[in-house]
């Protein structure tokens, strides 16, 4: 992905942390969490309501809420891109074979490409909040009802919205 794309997909971001519908999300999403054994709730982001332009391979978008201290869970996405960056919390990251920290979007001094992850189709993928519950905003490659999570562990598929979710 390019510095344009991030850009662009930065400035969404940015203007969905001012929105009162987006702080209500996460609320809900807190509160859903700690009714929740889950490791990690979610909730979608209409894409329309965005004022920015996107790149033109996004089709959907989403809020992810990860419980502190708890490993999210190795998964990838066989049908999607993923990019992804964090606007609450700390933590680390793997992604591949590669761990690292994960850098908020509102970290000063680092370049777009250090603070978002781009993640292949089919590319394991694990985060791992510390100390707090962990938000992030991601974007996707395919259609909500069409995003599809596979297990690395148990091999177990599951699709976080639609009919079959």
């Amino acid at each position: 992905m390019n510095e344009s794309d991030l850009q662009k997909l930065s400035a969404a971001v940015e203007y969905l942390l001012q929105q009162e519908d987006f702080s209500s999300n996460i609320e809900r999403l807190q509160q859903d969490l700690a009714n929740s054994k889950e490791t990690f709730v979610w909730a979608t982001v209409e894409l329309d309501a965005i004022p920015t332009e996107l790149p033109t391979r996004i089709k959907s978008g989403w809020i992810f809420h990860l419980r502190q201290d708890v490993p999210s869970g190795a998964h990838y996405h066989p049908n999607s891109i993923q990019h992804m960056i964090m606007v609450s919390g700390k933590g680390t990251s793997i992604v591949g074979d590669t761990r690292k920290q994960m850098i908020s979007l509102a970290a000063p001094d680092y370049a777009l490409a250090d603070k978002w992850y781009v993640i292949d189709q089919n590319v394991p993928h694990e985060f791992f909040p510390e100390g707090e519950n962990m938000t992030v905003v991601s974007f996707h490659t395919c259609s909500a009802n069409e995003l599809e999570e596979i297990a690395c562990e148990t091999g177990g598929k599951r699709l976080y919205e639609g009919s079959n979710a």
